[in-house]
């Protein structure tokens, strides 16, 4: 089979996966305060689960507020993958952007355009059905982020190229995703293996590399990582309700049904499980383009 009509497959899986899957996901907790689709990150200072949502927004912010060039105002931003628009919400509550969020589910744009209305942003925030490997003419965009994303694309090296032919020098590309850790995929361990398939499946994941690959990846492309964060320490794992999904995990296993709602908890165990091995590590990636060659 063609590597593009796998790729075409293999996305038509991943948007299911979201047109399905993310109400749920908005209604969660406070993540539907937050509007956000990502973890809970408990860094320094972190008081509530609001707070824990937006760590990684906040991150994203003093990030793309410290470039060496110049900042224009309003900033050109693009979020790839942006669910429902929660981050280009948080980036706008607190700076001046023209941001523009893709991501594959009809879904998501429709209820990130609504969120939008509600909040007086749709002049400064819109959003767009498309897949972030053969991006529409967005023009070109000083700050791009991916979070919690990039996985679900199937080919790294197009996804570094994508995004660095939109990004400007002097510009940065910020990816917050879950990376292996070297020697990982060698493991014979028959349960580390068995995790790391069941979170490919079930969340859909097509680029689960290192960060010494996605750092080779996007220096091909033009683009030098500038900062590493590892973030690990600061997720909440083993959560009572992590526990009882594990519990209907484990019971369901062998029943012979699939839903995205069901992959949604296989993939969410199965990362746990990986995140307590040491078999991932999630890092917030920086990325920039040079000033000059």
């Amino acid at each position: 089979m063609p590597a593009q009509t796998q790729d075409r497959g293999f996305l038509n899986g991943v948007r299911t996966y979201y047109d399905k899957n993310t109400p749920r996901f908005v209604r969660s907790h406070q993540s539907a305060v937050a509007k956000a689709i990502h973890r809970e990150v408990w860094g320094p200072g972190v008081r509530t689960e609001k707070e824990a949502f937006e760590y990684v927004n906040a991150l994203v912010l003093r990030a793309i507020s410290a470039g060496s060039a110049p900042l224009p105002s309003p900033m050109p931003v693009l979020d790839l993958g942006c669910g429902v628009g929660g981050t280009l919400f948080y980036l706008a509550a607190r700076m001046p952007i023209a941001g523009i969020g893709v991501t594959l589910s009809p879904v998501g744009v429709r209820l990130a355009e609504s969120l939008a209305r509600e909040n007086g942003l749709a002049g400064r925030c819109r959003f767009l059905e498309a897949n972030y490997l053969e991006l529409p003419d967005v023009g070109m965009r000083q700050a791009v982020y991916a979070i919690e994303s990039f996985l679900h694309g199937p080919d790294p090296a197009r996804f570094f190229r994508s995004a660095a032919a939109v990004i400007p020098r002097g510009g940065r590309l910020i990816v917050c995703d879950d990376f292996l850790v070297e020697g990982a995929e060698a493991s014979r361990d028959r349960t580390a293996r068995r995790n790391l398939a069941d979170f490919r499946r079930g969340w859909h994941v097509g680029s689960l590399i290192t960060t010494k690959q996605a750092e080779a990846y996007a220096e091909t492309a033009g683009l030098r990582l500038i900062d590493n964060q590892d973030l690990t320490p600061y997720l909440r794992l083993r959560r009572p309700c992590d526990r009882l999904i594990a519990t209907f995990v484990n019971v369901g296993r062998g029943l012979p049904f699939r839903s995205p709602w069901w992959d949604s908890w296989v993939g969410g165990h199965a990362i746990q499980r990986c995140l307590l091995t040491g078999l991932i590590r999630y890092h917030f990636l920086v990325f920039d383009k040079a000033l000059a060659l």
